[in-house]
């Protein structure tokens, strides 16, 4: 069977890293291929296409899955999410993130439809590997506008005596303003594999997902990759990181989006509860799920 996993060309899907790492170990019988390294394809020349929405009012191919990895973003996401559901093409069946996604799409023509939640990479498990060198850590975009701002102004007053890493691409606004400051080192991009060991290098982890509607109903895969490394969780307060907490019998520290209430203190007396996550790996998602059920047989 061939399948052709089909996506934009600067989507970043670490699932779909794990998929094709999955099928090449566990499925023979599949030939998994990646559009982001075929120039040119017809996709009639699949047996199966595996689509990121996206839209798709054509449903070219012999047996499509669509899926559906996060909902739209603003503006008008409702709306966005609306319009996707009329016009796209119906599929062979259909995967979603979580049951949030599924039920914010509301598709209700009884077609196949799997959750498959995020997974975590094996190269973030490495609790106790590597020595805490900075009180702070954040990964991931900082492209969060005022409370990203809101973060780093902390550590040129309150926190000036605290240190924080930042891993990942730094836009030029922020290098300009921030990148002088002693007490803040930005790593620039770093290779995926090695992210889990910048992380561990901080005492406490910190999620700024805000409280935005479709991303406060998306998981925080920092959040994840933070459990895993086994450092604390800082995190603004929103519906997916309650829920998660809840689920995991975790306890996050919370603040608010101006960080008023960021401080080291009240976070050395905090009694977290970091997230067991050993069986979150991506392995075991897929197969839970049984996202590849979707499958032609």
């Amino acid at each position: 069977m061939k399948v052709i996993f089909e996506r934009t060309a600067r989507a970043y899907l670490p699932e779909l890293s794990a998929y094709l790492d999955y099928l090449k170990r566990k499925r023979p019988d599949v030939e998994a291929f990646d559009t982001k390294d075929i120039s040119d394809y017809n996709p009639m020349d699949f047996d199966v296409v595996w689509r990121f929405m996206g839209i798709d009012r054509k449903g070219m191919g012999r047996y499509v899955i669509h899926e559906y990895n996060s909902l739209s973003i603003a503006p008008f996401p409702r709306l966005k999410n609306n319009i996707k559901k009329l016009i796209n093409a119906r599929p062979e069946g259909r995967a979603f993130l979580n049951d949030d996604v599924k039920a914010d799409f509301g598709f209700n023509d009884r077609l196949p439809g799997i959750v498959r939640d995020m997974g975590i990479d094996p190269s973030f498990f490495i609790k106790g590997a590597v020595k805490p060198e900075y009180d702070f850590v954040y990964a991931g975009s900082l492209d969060r506008g005022a409370v990203m701002r809101a973060f780093l102004d902390r550590f040129k007053a309150e926190l000036s005596g605290a240190s924080l890493l930042v891993v990942g691409n730094v836009p030029d606004e922020i290098n300009a303003d921030y990148g002088h400051m002693s007490n803040i080192t930005f790593t620039g991009r770093v290779p995926y594999e090695e992210v889990g060991k910048y992380i561990a290098q901080g005492r406490y982890g910190v999620n700024l997902t805000p409280d935005v509607y479709p991303m406060n109903r998306q998981a925080a895969t920092k959040v994840l990759e933070y459990s895993a490394v086994g450092i604390p969780v800082i995190s603004l307060d929103y519906h997916w990181i309650r829920q998660y907490a809840a689920q995991k019998s975790a306890r996050f520290f919370t603040v608010k989006a101006d960080m008023s209430d960021l401080d080291l203190a009240a976070l050395d007396q905090f009694d977290f509860k970091i997230p067991d996550v050993q069986r979150d790996t991506w392995d075991q998602v897929i197969e839970r799920s049984g996202i590849f059920d979707l499958l032609p047989r």
